[in-house]
């Protein structure tokens, strides 16, 4: 299995963060009908069955909630620090641009299934800088060998908060206000796992491994409906 390339038509994804007012996290049950978004656009390798990888997210008065799951039987976890390259372990990311158009810094998160926090921010073709952040503002979750009962298929589960106060400390102008657009993408790799692997939400357009391409990202809406209505989200291309 080598490189590849593959030609995709330039498309931009679109979702929307469902708003909900609880201060606390949401209920099993309530995570479960927000619209997950599937990571399975593969990138430059092609294997047979590259893990099957879905995000979750939504937003309330304090943070942006995210829970990413992958079906991936044994993750591979080498790397338990931060500031690690946990990309080479099986790895999910999350690429956030909070103000395109004003602002060319976007803050890359990645983290491995043991929940290992690579965590820079810097602008496309820079040198990037690490940030130094509190984990426990962050409020990083991960479990493996996870059985999902409908399938019995064994999957990992990774979940964490971005808190909109964080970001205004690099983004001061930043405002979550409903209807706000940003840019990001979502990521499953494994440099150095058994079966390497890229795999994004909103295709990238290199033809070597980069996802640090700002005009590859999706769009990221914060709901206005959810605010009004109390409604769970929509996706759309």
């Amino acid at each position: 299995m080598g490189l590849g390339t593959v030609t995709v038509a330039f498309m931009t994804e679109r979702y929307t963060l469902p708003y909900r007012p609880e201060t606390e996290e949401l209920s099993e049950e309530d995570w479960s009908r927000i619209p997950p978004l599937a990571i399975d656009r593969q990138q430059w390798l092609f294997p047979d069955h590259p893990p099957k990888t879905e995000v979750r997210a939504y937003y309330d008065n304090a943070f942006i909630r995210l829970r990413f799951r992958v079906f991936e039987e044994s993750p591979t976890i080498r790397h338990l620090a931060d500031h690690a390259p946990v990309y080479e372990d099986s790895c999910v990311e999350f690429f956030l641009q909070p103000l395109p158009g004003e602002d060319a810094r976007y803050l890359n998160f990645e983290l491995n299934a043991a929940g290992a926090l690579l965590l820079e921010i810097g602008g496309e073709g820079e040198k990037r800088r690490k940030v130094d952040a509190d984990r426990g503002e962050f409020a990083i979750r991960s479990a493996v060998g996870l059985s999902d009962p409908a399938s019995g298929r064994t999957y990992w589960e990774l979940a964490l908060r971005i808190p909109f106060a964080f970001l205004r400390r690099w983004y001061p102008d930043f405002r979550p206000d409903p209807d706000v657009v940003m840019r990001g993408n979502f990521y499953k790799c494994g440099d150095r796992t058994p079966v390497p692997h890229y795999l994004s939400w909103n295709p990238v357009s290199s033809e070597r491994p980069n996802f640090h391409l700002l005009d590859n990202f999706g769009e990221l809406v914060l709901s206005s409906a959810g605010k009004e209505e109390g409604d769970l989200g929509s996706r759309d291309v």
